[in-house]
């Protein structure tokens, strides 16, 4: 005896197909999809010129002035540069983002590793490193990530754009030392991605090397031993020269 198929099974395994299709159709839609995969790109530190190395090598081997060591803090970025997208901006103020291209990582993270492989090559301080490392540096340096974006607003190929304010502290005073803004703009060869690129790297180095170049006499001049050294009770600051009735020595800060 032959039993009749309930119409509910029929239905159900109709559905169970129609699934399997949709997801076998969805996958291979996935491995051959039509988008261009995504490539990241990565910025690198400058080579060390002639000056820079010899800066990097003097040191007795061994020795670290640790009075010159340098934490270089994760930056902050303006909106819509805190991602990993490779920013465009266009004509009305318009942000956008290149398509098929990121940085290898967000661009606060990229450049914090820049900045540190940057300042470790041009041999200006001691020891430079993230706040992550274990051991206490002297100077603090921020970066805020004020521009980082390829500039169409003159036509094609576009002009990149990097500007950052720096502020270097001193750790055991508790307090900011010095604040710069640096702006830097690079022109691309080329309106093809690999040119614009370039163009940051050439920007973003220039910048990084002029924040060192600027920082270095304020940290050269609050390394000195006696730099923070209070005198004692009674005792004027001893900075070897004579100073006139009602004015400071030489060289003292005005508070």
């Amino acid at each position: 005896m032959r039993h009749a198929r309930r119409p509910g099974h029929a239905i159900a395994g109709a559905g169970l197909l129609l699934c399997a299709a949709l997801l076998d159709g969805c996958i291979g839609a996935g491995l051959h999809s039509n988008q261009p995969a995504q490539q990241a790109y990565l910025l690198r530190a400058a080579a060390a010129g002639p000056a820079s190395a010899a800066r990097a090598t003097s040191a007795p081997p061994g020795s670290l002035d640790a009075a010159r060591s340098l934490e270089v803090l994760l930056p902050t970025a303006a909106p819509g540069l805190e991602g990993d997208g490779i920013a465009v901006l266009r004509p009305g103020a318009q942000l956008d983002y290149y398509t098929g291209a990121r940085w290898a990582a967000a661009a606060p993270l990229m450049l914090q590793t820049l900045a540190i492989e940057s300042l470790r090559r041009q041999g200006r301080f001691a020891l430079v490193q993230s706040e992550g490392a274990p051991f206490a540096a002297n100077w603090v340096l921020q970066l805020e990530l004020t521009h980082f974006e390829a500039d169409y607003a003159d036509g094609t190929p576009p002009t990149v754009r990097v500007g950052f304010i720096a502020t270097l502290g001193q750790r055991s005073a508790r307090r900011a030392v010095t604040t710069l803004s640096v702006q830097t703009h690079a022109p691309a060869q080329a309106d093809r991605m690999q040119a614009v690129v370039a163009a940051y790297q050439s920007a973003t180095n220039e910048a990084l090397q002029e924040i060192a170049t600027r920082l270095a006499p304020a940290i050269s001049q609050g390394a000195a031993p006696a730099a923070d050294a209070a005198p004692a009770s009674g005792e004027a600051p001893d900075s070897g020269e004579s100073s006139a009735p009602g004015q400071s020595a030489p060289g003292a800060a005005h508070r």
